[in-house]
């Protein structure tokens, strides 16, 4: 009987220091592509909300008491970190106290020479914090979610590790597809024009030139010093293409500008958010690969 209850009191001991199985893990992601990664590892084993939601931009949502409350009751908070979501430290503070684990998706990667601009240098900025539209990097950010769900549970490490993986291999595949073909862009037309400062680590990685753009900061306006920057430049290009965020709508007006001031084509990328149409990272790739290679071959 003694043994019994000595048995007993082990497995009530292990099942405390575990999450119990077939309990989710509440894990809050910052914007939706971050939510896609966990959702990718996780799988059935967590529950993951995005605060900034599908469509919206990530640089002008405001948090309510709902995001709060989420946040306070996280297990793990994934954060893009390189100061793109700066402003969850202070909702982290409010909401949750020090204790709440947060994974900062970018934390082994350094920004990049090739995401600075005269942009940077005049403003003092920092530059690119978009590292996750270069595939490698989203290895990379899958690598760190990983981590840190198997921290949080070790029980279910196998299962995180081996979705893990699968996953990896399909970003893998994913990155030698868009290298074949945006391969097929001649090297003189690989030039991307958009309104802010997104698509520098994809600019490096799949080999086009440092991409051009009107503002730092999606929330300023560009001069007319900016706007005829950019119209000499196109003017001179054979592909006179120009790129527009669907989540930027001030920015598509001035891009509509542009694009009747040097009789270019207007075309959408996917930057910081998922929407009904790019429902995964993987989706949101495959059709900003069709998109450039349509507008730039």
């Amino acid at each position: 009987m003694r043994k019994c209850m000595l048995s007993l009191l082990v497995i009530l001991l292990l099942l405390a220091a575990y999450p119990v199985f077939g309990q989710e893990l509440q894990v809050v992601a910052t914007f939706t592509i971050l939510e896609d990664f966990v959702k990718a590892v996780g799988g059935e084993r967590v529950e993951v909300h995005a605060l900034v939601g599908r469509g919206i931009d990530p640089h002008t949502w405001e948090p309510t008491p709902k995001d709060a409350r989420l946040v306070a009751q996280a297990d793990l908070v994934v954060a893009n970190g390189a100061g793109f979501d700066q402003w969850l430290l202070d909702l982290l503070h409010n909401a949750a106290g020090s204790d709440t684990p947060i994974a900062f998706a970018s934390e082994r990667l350094s920004v990049s020479a090739l995401s600075h601009s005269h942009h940077d240098e005049q403003n003092g900025h920092g530059g690119d914090p978009h590292f996750w539209l270069s595939v490698p990097n989203a290895i990379s950010y899958v690598q760190q979610i990983t981590e840190a769900l198997v921290r949080l549970s070790p029980a279910d490490s196998v299962y995180f590790m081996e979705r893990s993986h699968a996953y990896m291999e399909k970003l893998a595949e994913l990155d030698r597809w868009m290298q074949d073909q945006l391969g097929k862009i001649p090297k003189e037309n690989r030039v991307i024009v958009t309104y802010h400062n997104a698509f520098s680590y994809l600019a490096e990685r799949y080999d086009f030139e440092v991409a051009e753009f009107l503002v730092q900061n999606p929330e300023a306006e560009p001069s007319p010093r900016e706007l005829a920057r950019l119209v000499n430049l196109l003017k001179g290009r054979e592909k006179r293409a120009l790129f527009v965020e669907p989540q930027l709508s001030s920015g598509t007006r001035y891009m509509q500008t542009l694009a009747r001031e040097i009789q270019g084509e207007l075309y959408t990328l996917y930057s910081d958010s998922l929407t009904d149409l790019v429902p995964t990272y993987l989706d949101l790739m495959k059709y900003n690969t069709e998109t450039l290679v349509e507008a730039l071959k």
